[in-house]
């Protein structure tokens, strides 16, 4: 076989996975805008009195509710993806990749299982989208599927607490600022309409563990109410990782 008809064989086979991968695609964007939504009904059924008699049909009309309160999250995902289609910002090789159809499904999944708050469904959706950009390299959507993994793990109020740390990490205080923890809490609290640092910091832990923000610092072993700024975390306490996070899901589409 000639090294021209070797290439040419590998391009369309090339373009034969494509077209799979974009029927196979298109096949559950229709599946998902052709399913009845009907949660605003099954959601008055609830004040019916008559379900709570039974709580097998009580179980069962909530069933039917977060099946509904899916379908409608996913609608909803594939109709700002068409709008950003008609817009011409979609790369279409990027929305019919393999890739794509894989991070769908994983959404799905993670929806139906794990019913995720409303902060954390936005951010994951935003991320989402934004991998579908045109102008986006390759290393920084590789960094967004990241991101995206990320924010998965998290509740929505660690959302909305990143949210608030980027909010002060983009127009910085300088005026009696420093790394101290409950100054911090506290700050972040106000940007989020929320009243206390403890409603802060009882989510402290677990974004420190996901390297999110910047660890309390230690002497002889006690925690201090101090941070390391190691990072370049001063002010607004967020990680190198943690500013990326925020960063993607504060993006406008």
């Amino acid at each position: 076989m000639r090294l021209s008809e070797w290439r040419g064989r590998g391009s369309k086979t090339k373009f034969t996975l494509n077209k799979k991968t974009q029927i196979q695609i298109t096949k559950e964007l229709q599946a998902v805008k052709g399913m009845a939504l009907e949660l605003a009904l099954n959601s008055v059924d609830l004040l019916n009195s008559a379900v709570w008699t039974s709580p097998d049909l009580a179980m069962m009309t909530i069933s039917n509710i977060g099946r509904n309160f899916v379908k409608e999250r996913l609608r909803k995902m594939f109709v700002d993806v068409q709008h950003m289609k008609d817009e011409g910002k979609i790369d279409e090789e990027v929305l019919i990749s393999e890739k794509t159809t894989h991070v769908i499904l994983d959404l799905s999944k993670f929806l139906a299982q794990e019913n995720p708050d409303m902060e954390t469904w936005d951010a994951a959706k935003k991320i989402f989208l934004y991998t579908l950009e045109k102008d986006v390299d390759e290393q920084k959507r590789a960094s967004l599927y990241e991101s995206l993994s990320i924010c998965k793990e998290l509740s929505g109020t660690e959302i909305r607490i990143l949210a608030g740390a980027y909010q002060i990490y983009e127009k910085p205080n300088t005026d009696g600022n420093s790394h101290d923890v409950i100054s911090w809490a506290s700050a972040v609290a106000g940007k989020i309409g929320l009243e206390t640092s403890d409603q802060i910091l009882r989510y402290e832990d677990n974004l420190v563990k996901q390297r999110l923000i910047s660890p309390r610092e230690s002497l002889k072993g006690d925690l201090l109410r101090t941070w390391d700024v190691a990072g370049g975390s001063s002010f607004h306490r967020l990680t190198p990782l943690g500013r990326k996070l925020a960063e993607s899901f504060a993006v406008e589409i």
